[in-house]
Order: structure tokens, then C-alpha cells, then sequence
């Protein structure tokens, strides 16, 4: 046998050993991959496999579902009430009633009863309290809620 043959003889040989050592590295990593992937599935929120989520809007952020709790649902039905003597009585804690209206009076009467408006996700204060942030057509407000009630609000800049 001539040296040429045998080389051509090792390199082919060596390519087959490749080959084999590959395949077998593959079948031994295969099943530790999948046992990672379905780990790692398991392990998201149950929102993000259940349901696909809202769109993040510029100004106020995640888009939440609407009425998807309870803070939610009290300040929809709020804002979708006329502006009025009996709504800040309704709507709004009294101890910062006087504050509020005074601060806010304009928007309020501008925009109430708003009907096409968009929602963030709401936020858990530390002191138990809500905030969500509200975007009615070119208008940006933040409010914070407490007991059902507004006990917070800042206008936010869009």
C-alpha cells in the first residue's frame, strides 16, 4: 500500500470518526436541552402562556385588559360618569376632595365622561394604594386609588 493511499484511507476514517463522535454528542445533549426548555416554559407567568399581552402605549406604558381587577373597574365606571358635585363626592377621598378639585377641576370638567380611553396595568403602591395611568385621546392623567376611592392624581405629559 502505497503512503498516499493510506493517508487517503486515515482522512476518511477520521471524517467517519467525527461524524460518529458527533452524532453521539448530539443524542447525549438532546434530552438535557428539552428538560431545559420545558423548565424554562414552566416558569413563565401564566399571562404569557395563556393569553398574549396588550401593547406598551409611549406614554403610559403596558396596556392593561380592560376591567382585569378591581381598581380597574372602579375608576372605568368613574370616568365614565358626568362630571359633577356628586361625582367628587363619590369618587374621590375626603380628605384631599378640596385639593383635588381645585387642582384638577379643568380636566375633569374637560374630559368626563370619557368614553374611549386606554389603561395601564395598575402598580401596587408600599402603602396598599393603586396607581394606573389613564389616556384619553390627546390627555395623559395618573391616579392613584385607595379604599375605591381617587385618592391621588398628577397630569402626566404625553
Amino acid at each position: 500500500m502505497s503512503f498516499r493511499r493510506f493517508c487517503r484511507k486515515m482522512v476518511a476514517m477520521e471524517g467517519k470518526r467525527k461524524l460518529a463522535l458527533s452524532l453521539m454528542v448530539l443524542f447525549v445533549m438532546l434530552p438535557l436541552c428539552a428538560a431545559g426548555l420545558q423548565s424554562a416554559r414552566t416558569s413563565l407567568p401564566a399571562t404569557a402562556t395563556q393569553t398574549g399581552l396588550l401593547p406598551v402605549d409611549s406614554t403610559i406604558g403596558q396596556v392593561a385588559q380592560p376591567d382585569s381587577d378591581e381598581a380597574h373597574q372602579v375608576l372605568s365606571a368613574a370616568l365614565k360618569e358626568e362630571y359633577s358635585f356628586d361625582w367628587t363626592e363619590t369618587h374621590i377621598a375626603e380628605p384631599v376632595r378640596a385639593a383635588l378639585v381645585r387642582l384638577f377641576d379643568g380636566w375633569l370638567s374637560t374630559h368626563l365622561p370619557c368614553t374611549d380611553i386606554l389603561m395601564s396595568v395598575s402598580r401596587i403602591n408600599a402603602d396598599g394604594s393603586t396607581a394606573i395611568t389613564v389616556r384619553t385621546g390627546d390627555s395623559c392623567m395618573s391616579f392613584v386609588l385607595s379604599g375605591g376611592l381617587i385618592v391621588s392624581m398628577a397630569e402626566t405629559e404625553l
